[in-house]
C-alpha cells in the first residue's frame, strides 16, 4: 500500500500499515467511525498535544484558509472524544487554516478512543504527522525522542514503524546533542542539517555556538565548515580507545542484544580480549536517563 493510498483510507489503514497493536481495539467499530464524519464546532476542538510540530508557516496558512474560504474543507480532521468537547489526533494545519478563514465548523472523524488506548492514541499521532508533514529535522528529532521516552520504543522499533532505516533514526536523534541555540537556528533554516551535523563535532558548548554565528554571519558553506572542524574530529579519533565490539564474540552479541531489549535503547559492549571491557548504555535526555535508572533499580 502505498503512501497517498493510505492517506485516502485514513486512520484504519495507518493502524495497519505501521503495525500499531490493535488486539485491544474493536477495528470493526473504529472503521465505522473513521469513515464516517460529523460537522464539529472549530471551538470545541482542543489542539493535539502529541503534534511534533512546533511551527508553523503563516502564509501557507494563509494559502490554505482562501482555498478553504473558496472550496470549502475537502479533508475532515480526525479527533477523539473528550468529555463533551473534542481533541485533535491530526489535521493541526487544516483547523488552524479553517480559524483564520472564519468557519465555524468543519467535518471531522470522530474517534471515541478508550482510557487503556492512550499510548496506542500518543503512537499513532506520532506516525501520522511524520508521514504527513514536512517536518525539519529538529522536529524529526524531538518527535523521535518522545516515541523513545514516551512509548519505551528502542531506535529499531521505531524505524520499523516509521518504516526508515535505523541508521536515519539515530542520526536525527543525535541532534538532541545540539546546543539550544544551534537547534533553533536548524528551525529557522539559518542552517541546514549538515551545518548541524558538523557542529556537533564541537564538544565546547561556547566554540559550538560561536562558530554557528560565524556560519550564519560568513555564509559559510558545509565544506567549509568540515574544513574548520576537521582538527576537533582529528582530536576526538586519538583519544578513543580501541576496542573489540560484541561483534567479535557471539556470546556478547545475544548479552548485547538482550539488554538492549531490556533497556529500550542502543547497549554496546565493548571487550579488549573477552574477558574484560565496557558496558555502554546509550541515554538521549535527562529523561531517558531517569528512565534506565529506574529499571536498574526495579531489578
Amino acid at each position: 500500500m502505498n503512501r497517498k493510498q493510505t492517506l485516502g483510507k485514513g486512520l484504519s489503514a495507518l493502524f495497519i500499515e505501521n503495525k500499531v497493536d490493535l488486539s485491544s481495539i474493536n477495528t470493526e467499530e473504529l472503521n465505522r467511525q473513521v469513515n464516517q464524519s460529523f460537522e464539529v464546532f472549530v471551538d470545541d476542538i482542543a489542539v493535539n498535544p502529541h503534534q511534533p510540530r512546533e511551527e508553523f508557516d503563516l502564509d501557507k496558512l494563509n494559502e490554505l484558509a482562501d482555498s478553504i474560504k473558496r472550496n470549502g474543507l475537502l479533508q475532515p480532521v480526525t479527533v477523539r472524544k473528550k468529555g463533551d468537547k473534542f481533541e485533535l489526533i491530526s489535521g493541526e494545519r487544516r483547523l488552524r487554516a479553517s480559524k483564520i478563514a472564519g468557519i465555524k465548523s468543519i467535518p471531522a472523524y470522530i474517534y471515541d478512543l478508550k482510557e487503556q488506548d492512550e499510548n496506542t492514541l500518543i503512537e499513532l499521532a506520532l506516525i501520522e504527522n511524520i508521514q504527513r508533514e514536512d517536518l525539519n529535522p529538529i522536529e524529526l528529532s524531538n518527535t523521535f525522542q518522545r516515541m523513545m521516552d514516551e512509548l519505551r520504543l528502542t531506535q529499531e522499533q521505531i524505524a520499523e514503524r516509521v518504516s526508515k532505516q535505523r541508521s536515519t533514526i539515530g542520526n536525527y536523534l543525535r541532534l538532541q546533542k545540539l546546543q539550544p541555540e544551534v537547534k533553533v537556528a536548524l528551525k529557522k533554516n539559518e542552517i541546514n542539517e549538515g551545518h548541524a551535523r558538523m557542529l556537533l563535532r564541537i564538544d565546547d558548548r561556547h566554540h559550538q555556538v560561536d562558530l554557528l554565528a560565524r556560519i550564519i554571519r560568513e555564509k559559510l558553506s558545509v565544506r567549509q565548515l568540515e574544513d574548520l572542524t576537521k582538527g576537533e574530529a582529528r582530536t576526538k579519533r586519538k583519544k578513543t580507545t580501541v576496542k573489540v565490539s560484541s561483534a567479535g564474540y557471539p556470546y556478547l552479541q545475544e548479552l548485547s542484544e538482550k539488554l538492549m531489549r531490556f533497556f529500550g535503547t542502543k547497549v554496546k559492549i565493548n571487550s579488549i580480549n573477552g574477558k574484560t571491557g565496557q558496558i555502554v548504555i546509550e541515554y538521549y535526555s535527562n529523561e531517558d536517563l531517569e528512565r534506565i535508572l529506574e529499571k536498574c533499580n526495579s531489578q
